[in-house]
């Protein structure tokens, strides 16, 4: 997968590291040689709904065959793992949200290599009591680098609010997730998405249930198609989960 290099004058400002250990990186990519052998990009057999990587012969994950689902498609540019996942875990619990400008490229590049079409980009919100904690918001960042990168899309900056505090969705079973997400996002007030093909960006996607909550409130707001990309995905481990 080719990737986009940082303008000169952006790789002074952000020196060029390896995202997941700091070592100076001198290929096309942003893993070094050593945290490039633990890079697994997610292009092997996927759902065909949401683009989680499967280990079985069905076509459609547990979650996308008994789900109701609001987004109409999701991808996944890695599988959640090793130098990646240190690079998203550094983001959201490290202060190294420079590593989202540079995730960024790689989402970039896919959307191209696979001719994704929609007209206009949003992301998954925070609730102000996590911004506030946190400083920023990643998947914003990954947002707005995204936008930078491709210089031909619009980003809606306040399309879905965060209105309740829940609990990190990692800590949760999957049917608990659902209910911990349960009327937590709203539409903003000013936000106008009828008619339009939207691209919602997230840094992980587990079961899919925040990007489906967020996909529902875009949907009810006159969204015509939701698509979520996210940077990295968990494999499925059961094809099939029992209720």
């Amino acid at each position: 997968m080719g990737i986009r290099r940082l303008a000169p004058a952006e790789l002074l400002a952000h020196s060029h590291r390896c995202l997941a250990c700091g070592a100076d990186v001198f290929d096309d990519g942003y893993f070094c040689n050593a945290c490039q052998g633990s890079v697994t990009y997610n292009n092997g057999k996927t759902c065909k709904r949401c683009g989680v990587a499967l280990r079985g012969e069905e076509d459609f994950c547990g979650n996308c065959t008994f789900d109701k689902l609001w987004f109409d498609r999701a991808y996944s540019v890695f599988e959640y793992d090793g130098a990646v996942r240190k690079a998203i875990l550094d983001i959201k619990f490290n202060g190294c949200g420079t590593n989202a400008l540079y995730l960024a490229h790689y989402l970039a590049d896919y959307v191209q290599s696979k001719d994704i079409s929609f007209d206009t980009v949003t992301f998954v919100p925070m609730s102000k009591q996590a911004l506030k904690k946190r400083r920023y918001n990643q998947a914003r960042l990954l947002a707005e680098s995204f936008c930078d990168i491709l210089n031909k899309y619009d980003l809606l900056t306040e399309a879905i609010v965060k209105v309740k505090d829940t609990v990190p969705q990692e800590k949760l079973t999957r049917s608990d997730r659902k209910v911990n997400l349960t009327g937590s996002f709203a539409k903003h007030p000013d936000a106008d998405v009828r008619g339009k093909r939207v691209l919602l960006i997230d840094d992980i996607k587990t079961t899919g249930a925040t990007v489906n909550e967020c996909a529902k409130v875009l949907k009810k707001a006159g969204a015509i198609y939701v698509c979520a990309l996210t940077v990295a995905s968990r494999r499925e481990q059961f094809s099939y989960e029992v209720r």
